[in-house]
């Protein structure tokens, strides 16, 4: 066959089989029976196994599976995902609701509320109407690049009639029809049985073979968009997204009042079993975009959504014994080990008793029965004792005096329910510092791991962070551990000379200081300018910092006060580690104007709103009449287009860097 000819059956095979694909999975109707649309595929497939360059994007032969991916790629989200507030029963959806209504004013708000599917988040790029990658919650800022594990989802379009770049959210999951299905399947071929759909959904996506994830039969829903369609409303919004076929969470209702809200709360958390999916709780948002960038976000979750979790399920489990456990403040918490039992799809052996103050508090003795909860959280947790299974001559669980590491005396002081090691070189602390150091929402040290840790430990490597920084001049002893190759040790050392350029703030919060979460990390961050400036921080600067109250300012000047810390960060300054944040020129010249940004930019959208409105500038989604001016990236698209016909003063991303490195007023 000649290759013209291979390229105009290919270009019709492709367009018949996903107008099929789509009239079966998004309309729920069949023109054409199995065979025939299998016939098709299997052509489709031979063409292009015979013209590989001749595959296209929306190619349905990519739902199949193909070559195993060698590696999941990070890659940093746009916009990040951020987490949602749980409220527990009535009383809280209502207080939160009443939250809302009095920051605005009292004024008109709907509701929209979505069944909250119990899978786990993917974000969905779409550009040129194409399907371009599918990228994993992560961390809420950097995610795995799932696209080819995503693209076997049959239920998803791989091509869309819209031209605009567009960013969905939504929830892979499994059916329980399915997970049934394949553990019967699984239990045939002797193989272990996963425990929840939810649980085989996630560790399917991370499957390097697509052809198996193929087989996995994931499904998924859409529950939002953040880029791409410019309605007025949320509900709006998903109507659009609907009308290009994609699949939208059809489990929702716009609401208009809070027993409205909290009706439909009520009907999912009893009419549950009755969906083809678990959902472990309803999101509630406010539907109208204006009103929800007027309230905003912290630096976790949005203020204007919140989570109604269903009620906790409880079981009963014997005490086999209690387990203490030292983290890196050296706080010392009781761990209960449990006889197995399942709980919500899980089998639970181990649950923390928090501190010694809620073991005295529950009355807890040894091998007591304990009833074991799982509410919104997915951790366990102990929240009583069954008396009347009480054994004769059981002796209560008593706090110990010694450190379980290093044998130290704890300490316990009076106004604080925690027991500490206050020994600095107890090797639990260490290994927690260590373990936090590392972490992605401290230096984000790639190819690193808890495991590693343990093993440099052990053979002596490292015992402090700035060792961290001296592992380059072990190279020959690291070749010699079990596991590391050559190739291996480079993309470790290179991970972690990279990590010397990360941004202050996550140093300051890989640091550990206790009362210093991320968002107190990035105002001292700002405040501070560079690592010389964190450590000449005084209390009086500090006292003049928004939202810093009396107890984390006493943490830093402690902090900053320990020879032990001014060292460490002296050994790192000398070993190269020494980020400096965006200094930024606050001038009331930006007061109230408003920004739109478009288009590929070198750095993230959320950096370059935080940068802008920093600086008085006020960061919007769509160009309108009022739009002061237009921030343009690579491939800008309609808003450059509309920007210009309206006269809207246009600037490169270079520009609008130096009009913030200095005091030049945008329109000069």
């Amino acid at each position: 066959m000649l290759p013209d000819q291979a390229k105009k059956i290919i270009t019709e095979l492709t367009e018949k089989i996903n107008f099929y694909s789509d009239e079966y999975y998004q309309k729920g109707e069949s023109s054409i029976n199995d065979n025939e649309f299998d016939l098709m595929l299997d052509q489709l497939k031979s063409l292009e196994d015979q013209f590989p360059d001749m595959v296209l994007p929306d190619s349905p032969t990519s739902r199949v599976g193909g070559k195993p991916i060698s590696e999941f790629i990070n890659v940093r989200h746009s916009i990040p995902m951020l987490s949602l507030g749980n409220v527990y029963n009535a009383e809280e959806l209502k207080d939160w609701y009443q939250t809302i209504i009095k920051k605005i004013d009292n004024r008109d708000i709907s509701w929209v509320c979505e069944v909250k599917i119990d899978g786990f988040a993917i974000s969905i790029i779409y550009e040129n109407g194409q399907f371009k990658q599918a990228v994993t919650r992560g961390n809420g800022e950097i995610g795995d690049d799932v696209s080819q594990n995503i693209k076997t989802i049959r239920s998803l379009p791989l091509s869309i009639k819209k031209t605009e770049s567009i960013v969905v959210r939504g929830e892979v999951y499994l059916s329980r029809e399915r997970f049934d299905q394949i553990n019967q399947l699984r239990q045939k071929e002797d193989l272990s049985l996963f425990k929840n759909p939810r649980n085989a959904a996630a560790g399917s996506i991370r499957i390097k073979d697509t052809r198996i994830v193929a087989q996995r039969g994931l499904d998924l829903l859409l529950y939002d968009i953040v880029a791409g369609f410019h309605q007025d409303t949320h509900s709006q919004n998903l109507s659009d997204m609907e009308s290009y076929l994609l699949p939208v969470n059809t489990y929702r209702k716009t609401c208009h009042s809070y027993e409205s809200v909290l009706e439909f709360c009520r009907k999912w958390e009893s009419g549950k079993k009755t969906l083809p999916f678990d959902i472990d709780g309803v999101v509630i948002k406010v539907d109208q975009l204006d009103i929800r960038r007027q309230l905003g976000y912290t630096i976790k979750i949005p203020r204007w959504a919140v989570a109604w979790k269903f009620k906790s399920q409880k079981v009963s489990s014997r005490l086999l014994g209690v387990e203490n456990s030292i983290g890196r403040t050296g706080v010392l918490t009781p761990v209960a080990n449990l006889e197995p039992v399942e709980l919500i799809g899980t089998i639970v052996k181990r649950a923390t008793l928090h501190n010694y103050d809620q073991v005295e508090r529950l009355g807890i003795f040894e091998s007591d029965t304990l009833f074991v909860e799982k509410g919104g959280d997915i951790i366990p947790k102990i929240v009583g004792v069954d008396y009347t299974k009480r054994l004769e001559n059981a002796k209560p669980i008593v706090k110990p005096l010694n450190c379980p590491v290093c044998s130290h005396l704890l300490s316990h002081e009076n106004k604080d329910v925690d027991i500490k090691c206050i020994n600095a070189s107890c090797p639990a602390v260490v290994r927690g510092a260590l373990e936090h150091f590392i972490s992605k929402k401290g230096m984000d040290i790639q190819h690193f791991g808890v495991a590693n840790i343990n093993l440099f430990i052990d053979q002596g490597l490292i015992n402090n962070i700035p060792d961290i920084y001296r592992l380059k001049d072990h190279k020959e002893k690291l070749t010699i551990l079990e596991g590391f190759g050559e190739k291996s040790i480079d993309n470790l050392l290179k991970a972690i000379d990279f990590s010397k350029q990360t941004p202050l703030n996550q140093l300051i919060y890989a640091f550990g200081i206790s009362n210093i979460g991320e968002k107190a990390a990035k105002t001292l961050a700002g405040e501070s300018k560079i690592l010389d400036g964190f450590m000449t921080l005084t209390e009086e600067k500090l006292s003049r910092v928004a939202d810093f109250g009396p107890i984390m300012i006493q943490s830093v000047l402690d902090w900053i006060k320990k020879p032990e810390n001014v060292a460490i960060v002296q050994k790192l300054i000398s070993l190269g580690v020494r980020p400096e944040t965006f200094e930024i020129t606050a001038t009331s010249d930006f007061q109230g104007r408003s920004v739109v940004i478009t288009g590929t930019l070198s750095k993230s959208r959320n950096e370059w709103k935080t940068n802008l409105e920093a600086v008085g500038f006020k960061v919007i989604s769509a160009v309108s009449k009022k739009t002061s001016y237009l921030m343009v990236g690579e491939n800008p698209g309609s808003k450059y287009r509309k920007a210009k016909t309206l006269d809207i003063k246009i600037l490169t991303e270079s520009e609008m860097e130096a009009i913030l490195r200095s005091d030049l007023s945008p329109d000069t």
